[in-house]
């Protein structure tokens, strides 16, 4: 099984927000069950779409944004699972009591466990403000600030052809509000017009990074806000499957995968 790529909270709370935006548009009287909590609204959209009633294209929106939750909760899980194994440790609780409930048989097995999540979530920062000034002024170089340096290279082009692909994308939705290789526009609704600027701050941020050829793993976490915030629009949604917004989209997760794995 691979690695999901690392979701920052505030990628959550986006999607999140997003996800609201979406159904409050469409007037849905089943919203106020929604909540806010990433495991919650990931049960929410499963049942809701069961349920039926939501137009095909809002459901596929819905399952691809809680997909992106999905990922948080892998990652918030495996945060979890080592913060239970440091603490049974502390309070004395033998290797052997601790894994029997992972389904771990040795001491040495719940080592090399705990090990291995420390590697994972090695300078893992999930609640880090992707704000510029604070971005600056961060100086700790962790081990996904050496995988990017090792990979700069790699990760300047997937960055950059996210870019012009943005760029482009952008140019469509203000040309007759129909992207390049779309197929028709889509809604033009006050939350697809808010999503639209969202890609406009995401992009603003990106841009400024690599324009001082300065990639961080706050860098990823912006790319991934603008992927989801691409995904997630219904006129990219429309966009001729070979259109090369896809494929960049794909580049960028596999890259953000392997920078998760640190390989």
């Amino acid at each position: 099984m691979g690695t999901p790529p690392r979701i920052t909270r505030d990628e959550c709370d986006a999607v999140i927000a997003r996800i609201h935006r979406r159904h409050s548009d469409i007037d849905d009287p089943r919203r106020s069950g929604l909540g806010t909590d990433p495991r919650e609204v990931v049960s929410w959209v499963l049942a809701r779409g069961r349920e039926g009633g939501i137009p095909p294209d809002i459901a596929a929106r819905d399952c691809n944004d809680a997909l992106i939750l999905h990922a948080w909760c892998w990652w918030d899980e495996r945060r979890r699972e080592r913060a239970l194994l440091r603490r049974g440790l502390t309070l004395a609780v033998t290797a052997t009591e601790l894994g029997s409930a992972l389904g771990i048989r040795s001491r040495q097995g719940v080592r090399d466990r705990l090990d291995r999540l420390d590697a994972l979530l090695a300078h893992d920062r999930p609640d880090e403000q992707l704000a510029r000034a604070t971005r600056r002024a961060q100086h700790a170089r962790g081990g996904q600030q050496q995988w990017l340096h090792d990979h700069h290279d790699q990760a300047r082009a997937v960055l950059t052809a996210l870019v012009a692909q943005t760029h482009r994308f952008l140019r469509g939705l203000a040309s007759a509000g129909t992207p390049a290789g779309a197929e028709s526009a889509g809604s033009d609704t006050a939350a697809d017009r808010d999503a639209g600027d969202e890609i406009a701050d995401w992009l603003a941020e990106i841009i400024a990074d690599l324009a001082v050829d300065e990639i961080t793993a706050a860098t990823m976490a912006l790319a991934g806000l603008l992927s989801g915030a691409l995904r997630a629009h219904p006129a990219a949604r429309n966009l001729d499957p070979r259109h090369r917004l896809h494929a960049t989209l794909l580049e960028l997760e596999t890259l953000r995968s392997a920078l998760a794995r640190g390989r």
